[in-house]
């Protein structure tokens, strides 16, 4: 047995004491954190959560107590919630290289297998390649050649609302797909339960939620994956086929057309045709991938936005009598609007901006996380390593030092008046950085003229119980990625016969 004698016993208290010493110092000097909830040894902020359990709610009842930047520690992971444009601008935007990397997404990208989806795959040279790709697909004036399928989709939005108003749900969603299958694959669907649509619509209802924090413990313990009889590994298998689908079969269709020779112009095909060219077969992988991120990253946010839309002219019935004169006096009763007369209607564009701002279809969007070997420093707060950051764009929209009275809907606050017109939220709902949706101009254009069109067409008004009393929207909203607001009714009438004569010839022309 080795014998100490006190001569080593001294060394070895004083190596500890100065080590000690050393750790204590360090922290010292080290910026102060963040404020943010009370964290426990272990557990760290996990008693601090709200009654719900929910993440999201969490995220919003912090921000009102800690201000711009606050700081969380949930078990073992660090949390920066940013909850300022000005903090998202600097840390997501000009200091973009630290914060472009997605945190491990165990569940998500491991298990189901969305890490190749632009949205969730590691920041990197596949993700530069597949945003330059879909950012030339759908920039402003390539989206000029795909714009008549886009518009023709949304009069078959306002058609199919004239046969069946009550589905107003179904309508929207179908023609969210629609448009985007139609953009992305050159695949016409006719019914509401086509096969590709009904697909689609599984796909991104799973990875709102598996992509949502706290919903899977696997992503905060990684070992758990190597459990053999997990419950959640088997739902994770029946998803990953889901997700298998969803890439290869709308992808073979149009390759299919296209070795026919007989295709619709789409984002896919020309993408093909142009990596043929260009000697790039190689990439076909990434082409199917970045077709994939677009077709499914775009239906539920469309879905979100045109059906707060209606919630709101529920609610709002000056406002919409508002569009709808300023329709009327621009571009007449003789026709329908169309995506040319954008810059010609204000007033429709503010009330776009504002259901933007009201609720964006990604509150608090997907995680970043600040991917350094040194912690970062922010106006004195220390950002650590490893952090995941979470854009609270929700509390960005209802900033009432930017926007005044952040609660109302008011599309006036971004006409200019008497005034200054207040910050367009386009800037930030679709993201930050390296990170922003590069099919951002699929996704305005899209809500764009369904708003438009249904202003034209359409009144919207309380839909009236039995009882003869109207019923108001909630405009409550679920706790998922891709919000999306509770179920309601609403009753949707003709303007006059005049405009249902309009809708229907312009369906036959187109």
């Amino acid at each position: 047995m080795m014998a100490f004698t006190w001569m080593d016993l001294a060394a070895i208290t004083l190596t500890v004491v100065c080590v000690i010493i050393l750790r204590l110092s360090l922290t010292r000097s080290k910026p102060p954190l963040p404020p943010g909830p009370t964290r426990w040894p272990v557990v760290g902020s996990l008693f601090s959560l709200p009654e719900s359990g929910n993440m999201f709610d969490a995220f919003t009842e912090w921000s009102n107590q800690y201000g711009e930047v606050t700081f969380a520690q949930i078990l073992n992971q660090s949390i920066v919630i940013i909850n300022s444009y000005e903090a998202a601008l600097e840390l997501l935007e000009h200091r973009s290289i630290l914060y472009s990397q997605r945190p491990r997404m165990v569940m998500a990208n491991e298990l189901v297998g969305w890490e190749p989806c632009l949205a969730t795959m590691p920041y990197g040279i596949n993700h530069r390649r597949m945003r330059k790709i879909i950012h030339e697909g759908t920039s402003p004036k390539a989206m000029e050649t795909l714009r008549p399928a886009q518009e023709r989709e949304a009069l078959k939005f306002v058609q199919r609302l004239l046969d069946t108003p009550g589905d107003l749900h179904q309508h929207i969603r179908q023609t969210a797909g629609a448009t985007l299958i139609k953009l992305v694959y050159g695949y016409e669907i006719e019914t509401r339960h086509d096969y590709f649509l009904d697909l689609a619509e599984k796909a991104v209802d799973m990875f709102s939620v598996v992509t949502t924090p706290g919903s899977f413990m696997v992503d905060t313990f990684p070992w758990l994956k190597i459990l053999p009889w997990a419950p959640f590994k088997t739902k994770a298998k029946e998803w990953q086929k889901l997700v298998t689908r969803l890439l290869e079969e709308p992808a073979g269709y149009t390759r299919q057309c296209m070795e026919r020779g007989k295709f619709e112009p789409c984002l896919l095909a020309g993408w093909l045709e142009r990596a043929g060219e260009q000697g790039a077969e190689k990439d076909e992988m990434l082409i199917k991938w970045a077709a994939t991120t677009i077709y499914s990253a775009g239906i539920d946010t469309t879905v979100s936005s045109v059906s707060f839309f209606f919630a709101h002219m529920v609610h709002h019935p000056d406002i919409q009598a508002a569009a709808q004169a300023e329709i009327d006096r621009v571009v007449g009763t003789q026709r329908l609007p169309t995506y040319s007369d954008r810059e010609s209607l204000p007033y429709v564009e503010a009330l776009f901006k504002e259901v933007l701002r009201w609720h964006p279809a990604a509150p608090f969007g997907i995680p970043h996380q600040l991917d350094s070997d040194q912690d970062d420093v922010y106006k004195g707060m220390r950002i650590p390593r490893g952090s995941l950051i979470i854009p609270n764009i929700r509390a960005m929209t209802r900033n009432p030092n930017v926007y005044h009275d952040p609660d109302g809907f008011t599309p006036e606050r971004f006409l200019n008046g008497d005034g200054i017109a207040e910050s367009d939220p386009g800037a930030f709902v679709f993201g930050f950085g390296r990170r922003r949706c590069p099919g951002i101009h699929i996704a305005h254009s899209s809500v764009w003229l369904s708003i438009a069109l249904t202003l034209a067409v359409y009144d919207i008004t309380p839909y009236v119980g039995a009882d003869g009393t109207p019923e108001l929207p909630t405009l409550g909203y679920s706790r998922t990625t891709i919000s999306q607001p509770e179920p309601f009714k609403c009753t949707i009438k003709l303007r006059s016969m005049a405009t249902k004569k309009l809708v229907e010839d312009s369906v036959i022309i187109n």
